[in-house]
């Protein structure tokens, strides 16, 4: 049983570590294209202002990813991190690209 709770929880994880990484590479990707482009500059601004975030989410999720190497309750704890830190990463990432990726109106 504790095999099984372990994997779970490291491929919630794991995942939740992509997704945080993903919201990351996604916010940089959006500064250095928007720093290039003239009149663009508030966005650019706007994406590093939330790098740091990003950063603090990556984080979250190594530190989950570590716990998950302990017992059961720490797997579910690992579990429960990694997998919230997921789900936020995943929403503040559709959040950004209405943000910052929609045409002006």
């Amino acid at each position: 049983m504790g095999t099984v709770i372990d994997l779970i929880a490291t491929i919630v994880t794991v995942l939740g570590l992509l997704a945080a990484l993903g919201y990351g590479g996604y916010l940089l990707m959006i500064s250095s294209v928007a720093s290039k482009r003239p009149g663009a500059s508030h966005l650019a601004a706007d994406a590093r202002g939330r790098v740091p975030a990003a950063g603090g989410l990556a984080l979250g999720a190594l530190v989950a990813l570590l716990l998950t190497n302990g017992g059961i309750p720490l797997d579910v704890i690992g579990l429960l991190v990694g997998g919230g830190v997921g789900l936020v990463s995943v929403n503040q990432l559709q959040g950004a690209r209405k943000r910052l990726a929609s045409p002006p109106r």
